[in-house]
């Protein structure tokens, strides 16, 4: 409890150490400070003289008052971090004053702990990367056995979750759920890579800043309690401030102070901060839950939830000084615009000369409309890595569609929207799969060049700068990878350079069962090799463990660094071989049937094995031997075994040689080896027997529903609105009967002539342009521009453009994904591209001031761009002129934004699809009319625009084959185009029946040539 006497003492000490020191030296020592500056007599004789006790008092005079200006300051620095609820700034060599400074001050405020150890314990100094053995845990034997299984099922008594208000930190949060501030770390630990609604989490090893919105589980602190109670008496739930008493709170929500034992009774039962109840009606504290009786509904459960406190009435300091930021760069602005011609203004905005803040966390902002509970925000249990892979495997689903579509069908919006594929790109790293892929094989490749052998890689882990490799043994590794103090242990930076596609051409996938798990306590993502495990039992109850055991799948059924791989499931994800379609995974109904396959395989396999003298089918396929047997087959079992079962499947893991299988299975009474998760939520896990903890990769109900759906509707075409009903379009079912394979002879009259095809496209001139149908550019920008920062100020501007309005939350969150930027950053940026646009001729900015309702951004109408134009001639559809077709299709330069960089237009995804459509319906539109008309060479040059944001879409290539069918050396080179293009894309595509029938049935004279 808080005693009033304790607080007051602290401020009678801190007023004798702050006004009683400095008095007290003037009283007896006098201003120790000359009237003049000393001369060099003076100097001399201060050193000379024989007078030690003047000199010693001398020197202890002035230790006093730097001690005390010192301390002071020290004083003062803790004073405004409290008040701003900030980390206090912690000042080189002043670390005692500062330590007694806080507690004086704490104790002052109430709180008993010190605000300067809030946010800077040793624990959050951030770790330095050296070439050291990562601090990985060791293996250790587990003393769990069976009958130590609990049964995780049982109901648990829920944390208590509250709503960050603005204004509050970690140490404010301890101290009012759990007693102490110094427990902070307690509330980091429990909310650990979260996702919040803002795409922002908490990361043990990171400073604890706080989002308005963020919503936090506070351990050990349950949430209210259900106590029986009056089934028609309802309450609601208050949170205790300062000054507070039972009675206060009394008159404060019933209108009768008398009433607080009411208050006193029903809220006896719940446990508070620090485990205290309230027993004693005269001790409450700040911060304490209270239940009050009421007529009405209850209200939700806690005050800061609800009722915004003074500081949501105020703006923070940061946010005043990004206000006072963007007012002196409006000046500068208005002072820029005011100079004469040709003249530039003297010096940059405020805005732009104040630091960047680039680093340091975004001020307390509202949460946007858009925000989400953290249970129904999508993709919390997926990584960077599984979601790259989601994405790719949609995106490949997607892509194939749309090669076969015709200009009469449609992929339904549900491939994109449905998924929520934007904020699985905020999740995502564009670049990881690609560099663990090559890593890998440049690693086998340059065993290989060598003579050496690949590693027995048990477990990899992916930091920001490093794929660390950690092998069963030691092992020899050649550059780029780097040795460890553990010689089992290897990293590879991730700017290193690696094998060229050349040299990796040829080199087999040598971890093709390598998976994502989960991440770690610093947020890094963990991967094992299931062929080298062998087997991992999945210990959790079963609405813990299927989640869990669906991202395995999904990750395994769709990476992308495996050639070739084997899924077997019984009772996991059934719905999952139709909605992939890649033959990659299989179904099974009983475990007894999957048996039967693989004693068989095992026979077989083994046989071989032998013959070469391989010990494992891993090590055979790493040596380039029995390549029929190197795809590994993971089986995943989501139902209990049998006796009978678990011994054949023993037999199966344990059978030397080794063939390649794996197996995960859940069921909690069998461990085929010693490698096993045990899951105690969807937030905590322990990987044995390493003891590794970490945060488990999960799917959710809903988000496993999503990835369904999205790949069904991306493997759908469903008909436009010219296709009656009576005939839907499928892949299966075309909506309309094929042309004839007809000579289509060529005709003096055109549609268009080669002037109006080859003429420049027409653009403005008078004011900005965005280009985005091709290499991203905007041009007529006349402000000044640094060019290291063009990259970011188009896309800046791009996205205002083609996204007006969108929320700051999003704007931050699609601009930059995964970091957590400052105002300030943001407001320069702004700032910077306002500049770089330029103004009307009545002075009017291209990009406004932010709307003063929700801060968004929206560019002025004057700007345009080609994808504008493209939209305005599709809406005409029929009714577009050829001409209008034309000058559409001239406008496109290749994919759309192409160009901008893997990390840049994440937000853009789908975008990207809706505009690859609309420019290859007009491509059709316009390819279709030439080809009626006989006019071949506009047939050939509109099927050639479109080609360029599809290369292999099938029926442009039919236009192209049908107006080159009257020529056969024109037929002939565009065949063996096509067949390049197949072979550059990929060489297993298989075309559609008439687009082959195109290609080699007509003309007779291409046909005998061949």
């Amino acid at each position: 409890m808080i005693k009033p006497l304790k607080a007051l003492g602290a401020l009678v000490v801190l007023a004798a150490l702050v006004g009683g020191i400095p008095l007290a030296l003037l009283t007896f020592y006098g201003n120790p400070i000359p009237q003049q500056l000393p001369g060099a007599e003076d100097v001399a004789h201060l050193f000379t003289t024989n007078d030690s006790i003047g000199f010693l008092l001398f020197v202890v005079v002035w230790i006093g008052w730097v001690a005390w200006a010192t301390f002071t300051l020290s004083v003062v620095v803790e004073v405004i971090a409290r008040m701003r609820h900030i980390p206090t700034p912690q000042l080189r060599g002043l670390s005692a004053q500062q330590g007694a400074a806080a507690v004086l001050v704490a104790a002052i405020a109430g709180l008993g702990a010190p605000a300067a150890m809030a946010e800077t314990p040793a624990e959050i100094a951030p770790a330095v990367q050296t070439v050291e053995a990562p601090a990985m845990p060791t293996e250790q034997p587990s003393t769990e056995t069976q009958s130590d299984h609990q049964d995780t099922s049982a109901p648990e008594t829920e944390d208590l979750v509250i709503t960050v208000q603005p204004g509050d930190t970690a140490w404010d949060l301890a101290a009012k759920h759990l007693g102490s501030g110094s427990q902070w770390s307690e509330i980091v630990k429990a909310n650990d890579g979260k996702i919040q609604p803002d795409g922002g989490a908490l990361r043990v090893g990171e400073d604890p800043f706080l989002e308005p919105g963020w919503k936090l589980t506070i351990p050990g602190v349950p949430a209210i309690d259900t106590a029986p109670q009056d089934a028609e008496q309802q309450y609601e739930t208050v949170t205790v401030e300062r000054g507070q008493s039972l009675s206060s709170i009394a008159d404060e929500h019933l209108g009768d102070a008398d009433r607080w034992p009411e208050i006193a009774e029903a809220s006896a039962h719940i446990t508070q901060p620090g485990g205290y109840h309230l027993e004693d009606p005269d001790q409450i504290d700040i911060g304490w839950t209270l239940r009050v009786p009421t007529d009405a509904p209850a209200v939700p459960a806690h005050q800061d939830d609800e009722q915004p406190s003074q500081q949501d009435e105020a703006p923070s300091s940061e946010e005043a000084a990004a206000g006072a930021a963007e007012a002196a760069e409006q000046a500068v602005d208005a002072a820029s615009d005011a100079l004469p011609a040709g003249q530039a203004p003297q010096a940059d905005t405020a805005a732009d000369a104040a630091p960047t803040g680039a680093e340091t966390p975004a001020p307390a902002s509202a949460p946007s409309a858009e925000a989400e509970e953290t249970s129904t925000v999508p993709w919390t249990g997926v990584g960077s890595i599984f979601a790259a892979s989601i994405l790719g495997a949609v995106l490949a689903r997607r892509l194939y569609t749309q090669r076969k579509r015709r200009a009469d069908q449609r992929i339904p919006e549900a491939a994109t929207v449905d998924l929520d594929q934007v904020r699985l790109t905020r999740i995502e790293d564009p670049t990881v799969l690609g560099f663990v892929d090559r890593a890998l094989r440049t690693l086998s490749a340059l065993q290989l060049r060598d003579g050496q052998t690949l590693p027995d890689v048990r477990l990899a882990r992916l930091t920001d700068d490093h794929l660390e490799l950690y092998a069963s043994a030691p092992h020899e590794l050649p550059a780029p990878f780097e040795a460890t103090e553990d010689p089992a242990t290897w990293l590879l930076p991730r700017t290193a350079a690696l094998a060229d596609d050349e040299t990796i051409a040829d080199i087999v996938a040598p971890y093709p069962a390598l998976v994502t798990i989960g991440t770690d306590s610093d947020g890094y993502q963990i991967l094992v090799d299931l062929e080298h495990l062998a087997a991992l039992g999945i210990h959790a109850a079963s609405q813990t463990s299927m989640p869990v055991m669906r991202a395995l799948t999904v990750s395994l059924a769709t990476s992308q660094w495996a050639d070739d791989l084997a899924i077997t499931t019984v009772g996991v994800c059934p719905e999952l071989e139709d909605a992939l379609g890649s033959g990659r995974i299989t179904y099974r109904e009983t475990v007894t049937e999957l048996l039967d396959d693989l004693e068989a395989k095992l026979e077989r396999d083994q046989e071989v094995l032998e013959e070469l003298g391989h010990d494992s089918a891993q090590h055979a396929r790493q040596a380039g031997d029995a390549t029929d047997l190197w795809a590994p087959e993971i089986i995943i079992i989501g139902t209990d075994l049998s006796l009978t079962e678990k011994r054949r499947l023993q037999a199966i893991v344990d059978a030397r040689p080794q063939i390649a299988v794996a197996v995960i299975s859940s069921d909690q009474h069998t461990d085929l080896s010693e490698w096993r998760m045990h899951i105690e939520s969807l937030e905590a896990a322990r990987l044995e027997p390493l003891g590794l903890e970490l945060h488990p990769q999960h799917l959710t109900d809903a988000d496993y529903d999503a990835v369904l759906r999205a790949l069904g509707a991306a493997s759908t075409l469903e008909p436009t609105d010219e296709v009656p009903d009576e005939q839907p379009a499928t892949e299966e079912a075309p909506a309309a009967p094929l042309r004839p394979v007809a000579i289509v002879q060529p005709s003096t009259s055109t549609i268009l002539t080669a002037a109006q095809r080859d003429a420049e496209p027409e653009l403005p001139a008078e004011h900005p342009y965005i280009r985005v149908l091709g290499p991203v550019e905007i041009l007529g920008a006349t402000g000044p521009l640094e060019d290291k920062r063009l990259a970011e100020l188009t896309e800046t501007v791009i996205y205002i453009y083609l996204q007006p309005g969108k929320a700051e939350n999003d704007f931050r969150a699609d601009l930059w994904p995964g970091k957590r930027v400052a105002d300030s950053t943001r407001h320069q940026r702004i700032s910077r591209a306002r500049k770089w646009l330029g103004a009307t001729e009545d002075g009017t900015r291209y990009l406004p001031r932010a709307n003063g309702a929700d801060g968004s951004y929206t560019l002025d109408d004057h700007i345009t761009s080609d994808w504008a134009y493209i939209q305005q001639i599709t809406e005409l559809h029929q009714d577009a002129t050829s001409e209008q077709l034309a000058e559409a299709l001239k406008l496109v330069r290749g994919a759309p934004f192409a160009g901008g960089g893997r990390s840049r237009y994440r937000w853009s995804i789908t975008l990207q699809y809706r505009m690859t459509d609309t420019v290859l319906d007009v491509a059709h539109e316009l390819a279709q009319r030439a080809l009626d008309a006989g006019d071949i060479e506009t047939t050939l040059w509109a099927t050639q625009q479109g080609l360029l944001v599809e290369s292999l879409h099938e029926q442009l290539w039919r236009y192209r084959l049908q107006a080159a069918a009257h020529d056969p050396d024109l037929h002939q080179r565009i065949t063996h185009d096509l067949e390049a293009q197949i072979a550059a894309v990929d060489d297993d595509y298989d075309l559609m029946p008439e687009t082959e029938a195109l290609m080699y049935t007509t003309p007779a004279a291409h046909r005998i040539a061949i």
